[in-house]
């Protein structure tokens, strides 16, 4: 079995054609897709908006078909969704382990292990539109600049806690990664223009980044 994970999308209401075209392009590729956390933007938009924004009909019915599974995260807090997030998922939690071929792998968005401050919704919108404008500017600089440390938080938290077969795979921090020594793996993220995510087959990861 083919799996996808990814995280992060942050979607708003509003539709993003050419990131929706690199989604439904690594969706088609898969058995099974892991929406690892932070799917939609809940610090500042309603969950109503969104699931009935043009998202939920392009995008829904290709993650439904995959059943997929939906984690979530810190800015789509369960609290904030209610049962409609059936709509493009079969199963919804915080946690979900899976195995391919002699691996394990552990998937959680990551906020359980790393707390970062929660922004009113204003905040996070000028935030997002200043990263956007230094991102255009730095590139993957700014990226590895502004978060990697928090991968090596996380990474040190988790040290002795996985065996050799063993992996954690979170999002949230933006920073994408692959570091099997700590038995750590990042998804990255999906904004700016950028498209980061995991394949995972026999036991095999392979990260993958598009720009759109």
């Amino acid at each position: 079995m083919k799996y996808l994970i990814f995280s992060d999308t942050h979607l708003t209401p509003k539709f993003e054609p050419k990131k929706f075209e690199v989604l439904k392009s690594a969706i088609e590729q898969v058995d099974r897709v892991i929406i690892n956390g932070d799917f939609w933007e809940g610090m500042a938009y309603s969950f109503n908006d969104f699931v009935t924004s043009t998202w939920a009909k392009e995008l829904f019915p290709l993650l439904k078909k995959k059943q997929a599974i939906y984690l979530f995260g810190n800015h789509d807090k369960e609290s904030l969704a209610d049962s409609r997030t059936n709509l493009f998922s079969g199963r919804q939690m915080k946690q979900y382990n899976f195995k391919s071929g002699k691996n394990t792998y552990f998937v959680e968005h990551g906020d359980l292990l790393l707390h970062l401050p929660e922004l009113p919704a204003f905040s996070r919108v000028i935030l997002e539109s200043v990263e956007n404008i230094i991102f255009k500017i730095l590139g993957k600089t700014f990226i590895r600049f502004a978060y990697s440390r928090f991968n090596n938080h996380i990474k040190n938290k988790i040290t002795g806690r996985f065996k050799e077969n063993e992996f954690l795979v979170t999002g949230h921090t933006h920073f994408a990664e692959i570091d099997t020594d700590s038995r750590y793996i990042n998804s990255g993220f999906n904004n700016y223009g950028i498209a980061q995510y995991l394949f995972i087959e026999g036991g095999k990861v392979t990260a993958v980044e598009n720009r759109y």
